[in-house]
């Protein structure tokens, strides 16, 4: 993602995070995150062998491809993907750029018995508890926009919580940063932060990198069983998919093909 985009977004959510503060203090939020009930395990679902799996993406806009679902049902379509075959579910709650919120995340959480990955630009402890009180199984840390010890103390807050993380690399700096930290699935992003092209070369070269006891993901630019096969051949053990599944006339039979 461009820089100035990417710090665009951050900026924008400072405003309604510190909203949120006011609203709830931290010491409250984290007692009724640590009291809500847990849902299961998101790493699993990668574990398990056999089939391919995929973490079916929600969202209604991207700000590098516009309006994508403008119309999107979260419940019915979180059900649609599940029905289909989804290993978990990626809900995207940030509202600007991509048109979602915590409330998506809440409804898909209540509609649907898969594990949910909060995918937003997190950078505060509040946001992962909010994340656990929504119904996340999982959080996304991006490592290109996190300090090293940043990205440390946010993981184990997580895992605290007994959540997931989902670390997102671009390059062999952000791999190295998430080999680092107690990090266990790594996402690799055939998306440029940089100039926001697009390549699988990107994660064909890295998830090989990764080694067998984290669970390599990859992430973006997937449209066909060919582009699956190979990032499995690279090494995947999961994928990322939204906007091929967004843009479908239905979600769910857009994951079936790919299944």
């Amino acid at each position: 993602m461009k820089k100035d985009i990417l710090a665009a977004i951050t900026a924008d959510s400072k405003a309604l995070l510190a909203a949120a503060k006011r609203l709830r203090p931290l010491s409250a939020l984290e007692r009724l995150a640590r009291q809500a009930p847990a849902r299961g395990s998101f790493a699993a679902r990668f574990r398990a062998p056999g089939g391919r799996h995929i973490i079916a993406e929600l969202k209604r806009a991207s700000p590098s491809r516009g309006m994508i679902r403008e119309s999107l049902d979260v419940r019915a379509t979180a059900k649609e993907l599940e029905a289909a075959g989804a290993a978990a579910l990626s809900v995207l709650t940030e509202p600007n750029y991509f048109k979602m919120s915590l409330d998506a995340l809440r409804e898909a959480a209540s509609a649907v018995e898969l594990p949910i990955l909060r995918k937003d630009f997190l950078y505060d402890p509040y946001q992962i508890y909010e994340a656990r009180l929504a119904g996340a199984s999982a959080v996304l840390l991006i490592a290109a926009m996190l300090e090293p010890a940043q990205l440390e103390e946010l993981a184990h807050c997580a895992l605290s919580l007994g959540m997931d993380v989902l670390g997102e690399a671009h390059n062999e700096a952000e791999l190295d940063i998430l080999l680092h930290s107690p990090v266990t699935l790594i996402g690799i992003n055939a998306r440029n932060l940089s100039d926001f092209s697009c390549s699988l070369d990107i994660p064909a070269r890295l998830l090989g990198k990764i080694p067998r006891d984290r669970l390599p993901i990859a992430e973006s630019s997937l449209r066909s069983r060919e582009d699956l096969l190979r990032m499995e051949e690279a090494g995947a053990v999961g994928f990322l998919i939204g906007e091929t599944l967004m843009r479908g006339s239905s979600p769910g039979e857009a994951l079936k093909e790919l299944l």
